[in-house]
């Protein structure tokens, strides 16, 4: 069988020794934390996602045909979608005032979901407002998790940035 869904294989990972760390222990655990995984998908990764494909040039021509085609709103669609993944930036700031990680207590998978949402819409131009501290706070703490401060290859430098907004 094939694992095709991020949050399927996440799932699928994080239990094979039995001890999920990840996607929950008890079912309020696993209950909380798949809502929250879904409306870190919904309302802003899938957003800044959308609006890097049909505001912005996306990955190029190449692609155009497959991920990006042609239709009228298509560009403003993308930029309601932009807008609707900035607007929602403070609901997690909100969360994120009340506990430390999105699901509760710990770090979990819509905190890897957030993490890597907020950095894609770094990339594309959509960053944290200054006024969303827990936001901020929060990407500073989970930046200091070892597994995430030791990453490879994920880390956006400047000459990354400045290279999609000069093609967009």
């Amino acid at each position: 069988m094939v694992r095709s869904s991020r949050t399927a294989i996440t799932e699928y990972l994080d239990n094979l020794d039995g001890n999920p760390t990840l996607t929950g222990r008890t079912p309020r655990e696993k209950a909380v934390i798949h809502m929250m995984q879904r409306r870190a998908e919904m309302m802003l990764i899938d957003a800044v996602d959308d609006y890097f494909h049909y505001a912005t040039l996306g990955l190029g021509p190449a692609l155009r045909p497959w991920r990006m085609p042609d239709w009228r709103g298509a560009k403003e669609w993308g930029e309601r979608r932009g807008a609707f993944a900035v607007s929602n930036m403070p609901y997690f700031d909100d969360l994120l005032n009340k506990r430390p990680f999105l699901a509760g207590e710990r770090f979990s998978m819509p905190d890897i979901t957030l993490f890597a949402g907020l950095m894609f819409a770094d990339l594309v131009g959509l960053p944290i407002a200054p006024d969303l501290a827990a936001l901020r706070t929060w990407r500073g703490r989970v930046n200091e998790i070892p597994s995430v401060k030791n990453r490879s290859g994920q880390s956006l430098l400047p000459e990354d940035l400045a290279r999609h907004r000069a093609t967009a």
